[in-house]
């Protein structure tokens, strides 16, 4: 029977000093849950004792860390699990260092990582000629534990602290007793432990634990806060690429693992040369590339996109994907490049994201509806270096000044442009992609940002597959799947959410040019569709159509999308199958999905691999069902955006504290159920876009007659006061304009003819002046939805 990994011994009869012995020398003593959990539990049980030693079997080792072939979370592999031995290892000092037992450490050999913050909580830390210690966690991604961010500044001073940790190098006996990392260096540090305990074991015991009690106290009066931020920068550390890539290594350098392939050579699953099995599921790609390449393999002959009536299998989309990369290359994109992209929803415009991708280059796809300012802004901010269009967009494209003609590349239309369809014949294709790291940048998404412009979102390969595999595992997903999705491919919706899901899966995306009420079930049912999205008011005018016999007669077995209205049920009835609310953002993909029985009001639960907390203004938790921020972060690596593009205050703004500030409000109850109550950003959410109130008083601003203006939400009767938001704008114009003619009316005139037709306001209210916070900004607050000319929402 194989021993503990933790052993417990009582030295004395009166059990005043316990030995602790961590007991995996042949793993160096190193750190896997078993050992963490038992090494808790052994100090918990034994604080009633005057001393405690620490010491490592073997002779190699005192404990070097974190094992890094087992996973600290290796029930489930959540972020939830991983943050429970987080705060174990926070445990171990809060049982040495802050309790009143006086603890001895017995070094011998390596304390690396975590088996040095273990061995630096005790009391007095006595170690061998042997004896290394090393802080190795920054320069591989991972973060220190342990409150060893406080304490080693007090031990070594801070310059000395900082080049320790930042530089990760190995620090031997003799230094490590000049510095004060040793209390002394002994020959055989363990009997000189049990020599040290049995003299301090004499020694009076509440004198002695309130002396040392006190000394804590007075050096690391903010240990404990220092604790739980320590386990917020290792959540946040652990979720980027570098800390998973550290793992890889580590496996790579202890050894070969022996690997089972198919009759194609694919690897299938592995298993230690030691007997651990590992799992024999296989992984999922790390990047697009990859997995379109898996997908051929897999599923050459399925159909992967479904477009117009048309079906495209993986094999003949890559076959065109190669042609259109090598024509790409032959006119000088390369690794890096952003390539922009301005289409409606066509075969063509998928290939330039694929195409763009194997070059190891950045697809940057925009708003089809952007016009004046606000596309030449977003064009600026993108930095693309060709742009890809629709003959329709030529010519708003050429007048934003960003590009020369030999740089615009136009799909259709009849006059002298050079056309996309050229870049299929020129070059040679290009078979084999770019390689690339899960955390190279794919794509960017355009958000509205809460404040200014639109910003780019930067999404990495891997975002875009952790994303498709939340949905696959949440909606079921399999291969006999058909998702359909009537919105732009410059969306989440259409990329993220069903695209790469039916790569994954080896199903078929069925997408659309744009939305339309009247044909949506008809589509549904000509593309076979078992899946599709909505967003609110789509699922509104969806409603409001005549109801029909033919209603019930498709394939869907669910939608989902947000917000689930409060007649959901009827909507359900009606056309006969379920629908799924969830919550997410570009920046955060989708962190909560409704995945049990729907909870009426509520988009879900935060899914494994997450967190979600709801804060008050400074970050802090707050109780179950109060009204907060909605903050979310992730241990998956690469599952949040990377930044805004060439923004980094917004993006330092947005990351503050470890978290990802999503800008909305909401509460969660007692079972974990989020609810959405708002935005904090001045975004108006109107047929399914995220309208900027700052783009839309830009692009009025252009008007000559328009002196300043002020756009805000009111709700949009006609779709359902839960569903969604239409513009008002109050606009205040020159003194004379009304001398000219110029009216409300000619002001939406303009607004048709110069804005996007989501921008375009419904409600538009001449007013005398608009007030102004002391900061110079608009003030909106006694803003009123009554008041103005109503225009027609459609037109």
């Amino acid at each position: 029977m194989a021993e503990p990994a933790v052993l417990v011994k009582s030295l004395t009869p009166t059990s005043s000093i316990v030995k602790i012995t961590l007991n995996r020398p042949k793993a160096l003593n190193a750190l896997n849950v078993e050992l963490l959990t038992g090494l808790v539990d052994a100090l918990r049980e034994n604080q009633k004792a005057q001393v405690i030693i620490l010491e490592g079997a073997g002779d190699r080792s005192f404990c070097a860390g974190e094992d890094l072939k087992q996973t600290l979370a290796p029930k489930t592999g959540s972020g939830t699990e991983l943050r429970e031995s987080f705060e174990l290892l926070q445990d171990l000092t809060r049982l040495t260092s802050s309790s009143n037992v006086l603890v001895v450490a017995a070094v011998q050999g390596f304390a690396i990582g975590g088996g040095a913050e273990l061995a630096l909580a005790a009391d007095f830390v006595i170690g061998g000629p042997k004896t290394i210690f090393r802080f190795p966690e920054v320069p591989i991604g991972h973060a220190v534990t342990g409150g060893i961010s406080l304490r080693l500044v007090s031990m070594v001073g801070l310059l000395r602290a900082k080049e320790l940790f930042l530089c990760g190098r190995f620090i031997d006996a003799k230094e490590s007793y000049r510095i004060g990392l040793l209390s002394e260096i002994a020959e055989d540090p363990k009997r000189r432990a049990l020599e040290l305990a049995l003299e301090l074991a004499k020694l009076p015991k509440i004198s002695a634990s309130t002396s040392k009690s006190s000394l804590e106290r007075a050096v690391f009066p903010n240990l404990e806060a220092v604790l739980a931020d320590e386990v917020n920068v290792a959540n946040y550390c652990f979720a980027q690429s570098d800390a998973d890539k550290a793992f890889t290594d580590f496996a790579k350098r202890k050894g070969p693992s022996k690997e089972h392939r198919d009759s194609n050579g694919h690897v299938v699953g592995s298993e230690k040369t030691n007997g651990e099995k590992q799992n024999l599921v296989q992984k999922l790609p790390e990047d697009l590339n990859a997995a379109l390449s898996v997908a051929v393999h897999h599923f050459p002959h399925q159909p992967f996109i479904r477009f117009s009536g048309h079906d495209v299998t993986f094999l003949q989309f890559d076959q065109e994907v190669s042609k259109l990369a090598g024509g790409l290359q032959s006119v000088g994109i390369k690794s890096g490049d952003k390539v922009m992209v301005m289409m409606r929803n066509s075969l063509k415009m998928v290939h330039t994201w694929f195409a763009t991708n194997r070059l190891g280059a950045i697809w940057v796809p925009v708003n089809s509806e952007l016009k004046g300012l606000t596309l030449k802004n977003v064009i600026e901010a993108g930095e693309p270096k060709i742009a890809l269009v629709d003959a329709e967009f030529h010519d708003e494209i050429k007048s934003a000044g960003f590009f020369s003609s030999e740089t615009i590349y136009v799909k259709g239309g009849t006059q002298d442009f050079l056309n996309i369809d050229g870049l299929y014949t020129t070059g040679a294709p290009v078979q084999e992609a770019q390689a690339v790291s899960p955390a190279a940048v794919s794509a960017y998404l355009y958000t509205s940002g809460s404040t200014g412009r639109s910003k780019p979102c930067v999404l990495s390969h891997q975002y875009f597959i952790n994303q498709a595999s939340c949905a696959i595992e949440t909606f079921k997903i399999t291969s006999t799947d058909v998702l359909y999705c009537p919105f732009p491919l410059f969306h989440a919706d259409a990329t993220a959410l069903t695209t790469i899901p039916a790569l994954l899966a080896g199903c078929t995306a069925a997408l659309s040019t744009r939305f339309s009420a009247s044909k949506f079930w008809d589509e549904i049912r000509e593309s076979r569709a078992t899946i599709y999205d909505f967003m609110g008011a789509t699922l509104a005018l969806v409603f409001k159509q005549p109801p029909k016999t033919t209603d019930q007669e498709h394939h869907v077995r669910l939608a989902w999308g947000v917000p689930v209205p409060s007649w959901a049920e009827k909507y359900e009835s009606r056309f006969g199958h379920p629908i799924v609310e969830l919550y997410g953002s570009v920046e955060a993909g989708v962190p909560v999905m409704q995945t049990g029985p729907r909870v009426p009001g509520s988009c879900g639960t935060v899914l494994s691999g997450y967190t979600l907390q709801i804060s008050d203004d400074y970050d802090m938790p707050i109780p179950t069902n109060t009204l907060g921020h909605i903050l979310v972060r992730s241990t998956r690596p690469n599952a949040f955006f990377q930044g805004y593009f060439n923004a980094p205050e917004q993006t330092l703004s947005a990351t503050t504290n470890f978290w990802l500030h999503t800008g909305d409000l909401g509460r969660v109850d007692d079972d974990g159920n989020l609810f959405f109550l708002g935005r904090v950003k001045d975004v108006i959410r109107r047929r399914g876009e995220n309208v900027n109130a700052f783009e839309v008083e830009e692009e009025l601003l252009r008007h000559p007659e328009v002196v300043t203006a002020a756009a805000f939400a009111v709700r949009a009767v006609e779709l359902g006061a839960e569903t969604e938001d239409e513009v008002k704008v109050a606009v205040v114009v020159r003194d004379d304009s009304a001398s000219r003619g110029f009216d409300e009316t000619g002001l939406w005139e303009w607004a048709k003819a110069n804005m996007a037709r989501f921008q375009v306001p419904v409600i538009i209210e001449f007013v005398k002046e608009l007030k102004k916070t002391p900061t110079g900004k608009l003030d909106k607050a006694g803003l009123k939805a009554e008041g103005g000319v109503r225009f027609p929402s459609r037109w």
